[in-house]
């Protein structure tokens, strides 16, 4: 697949079939990929990826980010059978720049799945309340000094193969 059809055909999935796993060489495909992106001034050290497919931890972290919320309790993972927790470390060159970094990390992985034929999504709101949950920080072996950022779930949709779009300029732009 070109580049730019698994941008075309990218969405984010909301109806993960939790029954069907990934298999460990295609979840090692999408790692390395967001291991390839670019971070501010090439920190590698400031960030650190945890793959989880432990359903009993995603449930845990569910219960706690439902908690903190103040939210009745709901998967805030849609049901997927592997998590990808990006985790900055506190020590940062600039404000907020471990959230740029993040983002370019997981764009990597959701393309990487994409081509795979895996379908994802982008998570961030639950994400930030595990961040201040550090017992369970250390049960997912996030290292200390490390707090969760981003996460991007992956899986198999219920529904069906995603369509391709057309690529087109959806944003405000201007050329000068």
């Amino acid at each position: 697949m070109q580049t730019s059809e698994a941008i075309a055909k990218r969405k984010s999935t909301r109806d993960f079939d939790p029954d069907r796993e990934v298999s460990k060489e295609i979840v090692d495909t999408i790692v390395k990929a967001g291991c390839q992106a670019p971070i501010g001034a090439n920190k590698r050290e400031s960030l650190h990826l945890t793959v989880c497919s432990n359903r009993k931890i995603l449930d845990e972290i569910n219960r706690t980010t439902a908690a903190v919320m103040k939210m009745d309790e709901r998967d805030f993972f849609y049901s997927a059978p592997v998590v990808i927790f990006v985790s900055a470390s506190n020590e940062q060159m600039a404000p907020g720049i471990e959230y740029a970094n993040a983002a370019c990390v997981i764009e990597n992985m959701l393309i990487a799945a994409t081509d795979a034929g895996v379908d994802n999504i982008y998570l961030w709101g639950g994400v930030q309340a595990l961040a201040k949950n550090e017992e369970l920080c250390a049960k997912m072996g996030i290292p200390e000094g490390f707090r969760p950022v981003s996460a991007a779930a992956i899986g198999y949709s219920k529904s069906g193969e995603a369509q391709p779009r057309e690529l087109s300029v959806s944003l405000s732009v201007n050329y000068i």
